[in-house]
């Protein structure tokens, strides 16, 4: 997905651990991205179950409650369970027969399918690059490690030959 590639191999271990910084970051925000669409979907998912329950022949007449808001419900009646408002966006509201209301509530299902499919393969691909950069991570430290070691054993040496 991105389009710069990062020798990873040059770069030191304070280097690394600020992509690797970046690239947690990023696959966070994809993660949330992904729960958001997931819980978009459930909502149209959940849509069209009620209108197929609302547009059966025995709920016509039926007295319901109608969602004012969060928690306050006014008294109502289905007078044509048929016939559905539905909110295409920014607050506009078409009404809709049944079945275009259920066609366009299952086409945003779908995009928001094809949607998560492209954001689950970021984050796969995210993932794998944050295991590479802790991989390298360890091979710094431990390159490090034995440069440091080295240089000590240097010194006795030095020290001792003194």
């Amino acid at each position: 997905m991105s389009s710069q590639k990062i020798d990873l191999t040059k770069l030191n271990p304070e280097q690394l651990n600020a992509v690797k910084q970046q690239f947690d970051q990023e696959l966070q925000h994809f993660t949330q991205s992904l729960q958001a669409l997931t819980m978009a979907k459930g909502k149209f998912t959940e849509c069209i179950d009620d209108i197929k329950t609302v547009s059966q022949e025995e709920n016509e007449g039926q007295n319901l409650l109608v969602p004012a808001s969060a928690s306050l419900y006014i008294p109502g009646k289905i007078l044509d369970n048929k016939k559905f408002m539905v909110d295409i966006g920014t607050g506009y509201y078409v009404e809709k027969s049944a079945d275009a209301a259920i066609s366009f509530y299952q086409k945003k299902v779908e995009k928001l399918d094809k949607e998560s499919v492209q954001i689950q393969d970021i984050i796969k691909e995210k993932t794998q690059y944050s295991l590479s950069i802790e991989a390298q991570i360890r091979q710094a430290a431990i390159r490090q490690h034995e440069t440091t070691s080295k240089q000590q054993q240097q010194q006795k040496k030095e020290a001792s030959a003194a």
